[in-house]
């Protein structure tokens, strides 16, 4: 029960509310019956002076003998008692409900001196002798009423029990309706639910907490709706950060391995050299060998440089409008000695006037290293279409070569640092391993799309970029 009283308002409020109806109901009931007997006295006070001033004007007309008669019909007709006394306090006569409720032998003065006298009058009887009259009223109306309440008082009791009860429930639950209503939003509010709202209708104090809890209610939700979104941009930054981490790992796991081939197959010629071991006598042989090795570790050293130089946080792209039509067209030419070195035929479809917004200097790498992949793995004697044309907003850069058809599961692949299909790594087809993965890093800070797939003829490339006036946008 205390635990109860405790931990719940409107037991609370309930159980005050009825022990204050009960305590003013039983002030009242005793306020009732104390006011009775004095009001009742106060009131025959006022009335027996009245009375009593006419009795005494009438009898100083009137003489001793018809004196008994006057004072029997006063009282009875008041229902009180008049005792009569002498100038020297000696009782002549008592008359009313005193006369009849003395019992012989009774010490009259004794009586007189416990009832207590309500009013004293002197007054002179026609002999000219001066009298006192006292009058006693009679208690025995207010004992009836008294009596009377305490008869109900059980009855009385009961109803201002029930009626306290009641009253109790009914103002307990107008009282804590709104309080319990604010206490339920404010608890789901604390379990982060914010969709409750209070919607009870009062303009009072109460009806204002309610108010001041929806807003924070919006605040939080709007905060919390904020935090969220925060906190899963920065679980994709993580996640993302660990993902360069791994490809950086991975990147230099793969650039460790590539140099490692080269370095020992220098090492080995150069030392075979010097100690004269079987062909490498022929030195000049082995040097020009020694000296192609070389050449390649620098172009490949080259290459990681321009990727850790793409890689650093602080890189910007330099955009500026770009004629995309000679870009291609310059890289063709500059490019078309390897091609008719084995044979190669160009077909070429570019559209004049179609200008991109992009980075001079990396979109001609991108170029460069997408066309030298065609020259490199088209078929002997093959052809290669290149084209450029505008299709909306965007200008389409496409390039075409017959070769063998790839692998669905290797065309993703093909942009990653180090990978080549041909496993032999030849001289036709050998290289760094770092032109398509560069490709993809350029596009990608771009932010231009780009597909490589399968064709009847061979493979194609396709690069989408945008417009001067829809990069700026």
């Amino acid at each position: 029960m205390i635990k109860l009283i405790r931990e719940h308002l409107s037991t609370k409020i309930f159980i005050i509310t009825v022990c204050l109806l009960i305590t003013v109901g039983s002030a009242i009931y005793g306020m009732v019956a104390l006011g009775m007997s004095r009001s009742y006295f106060l009131e025959l006070d006022r009335s027996l002076s009245n009375q009593t001033e006419k009795m005494v004007l009438q009898l100083s007309n009137t003489s001793v003998q018809e004196i008994d008669g006057v004072k029997k019909m006063f009282a009875l007709e008041h229902g009180i008692s008049i005792v009569l006394k002498d100038s020297d306090e000696k009782v002549l006569g008592i008359y009313g409900d005193m006369e009849y409720s003395l019992a012989p032998g009774t010490d009259v003065e004794d009586i007189l001196l416990g009832s207590g006298i309500t009013e004293s009058y002197s007054c002179k009887l026609t002999n000219g002798k001066t009298y006192w009259i006292q009058v006693f009223g009679n208690k025995e109306k207010v004992n009836i009423g008294l009596e009377s309440l305490k008869r109900i008082l059980p009855m009385l009791g009961a109803i201002t029990f029930l009626a306290a009860l009641a009253i109790a429930a009914l103002y307990t639950k107008y009282i804590t309706r709104s309080i319990l209503k604010v206490s339920e939003v404010s608890k789901k509010m604390a379990n982060l639910d914010f969709r409750v709202r209070y919607t009870e209708d009062r303009r009072d104090e109460i009806g204002i907490l309610g108010e001041n809890l929806n807003e924070l209610s919006e605040k939080l939700e709007s905060a919390l709706d904020e935090l969220k979104e925060k906190n899963t941009d920065l679980e994709k930054s993580i996640k993302l950060e660990q993902q360069l981490e791994q490809q950086q790992m991975a990147f230099f796991s793969a650039v460790s391995h590539e140099l490692k081939t080269p370095i020992t197959i220098l090492k080995g010629q150069i030392q075979g050299m010097l100690l004269e071991v079987g062909g490498y006598k022929d030195r000049d042989r082995y040097l020009k060998r020694s000296f192609e090795v070389a050449n390649s570790m620098e172009n490949m050293v080259q290459e990681i440089l321009y990727v850790s130089k793409i890689r650093t946080s602080g890189f910007e792209l330099k955009l500026i409008d770009i004629p995309l039509h000679q870009l291609v067209e310059n890289v063709i030419k500059e490019q078309e000695d390897m091609a008719i070195d084995r044979g190669l035929q160009f077909h070429i479809r570019i559209e004049e006037s179609t200008w991109i917004r992009a980075d001079e200097a990396l979109f001609t790498k991108v170029i460069s290293n997408v066309v030298g992949n065609a020259i490199k793995y088209t078929n002997e004697d093959g052809n290669i279409w290149v084209g450029v044309y505008k299709r909306g907003e965007e200008i389409i850069f496409w390039i075409e070569n017959e070769t063998e058809s790839i692998d669905e599961k290797e065309i993703p692949k093909l942009c990653d640092a180090f990978y080549r299909i041909d496993k032999s790594r030849n001289k036709r087809t050998g290289g760094s391993g770092l032109g398509l993965y560069i490709t993809k890093m350029i596009l990608e800070q771009h932010q231009f799309p780009y597909c490589i797939e399968n064709t009847e003829k061979g493979i194609k490339v396709e690069i989408r970029c945008y417009e001067p006036t829809r990069r700026l946008l």
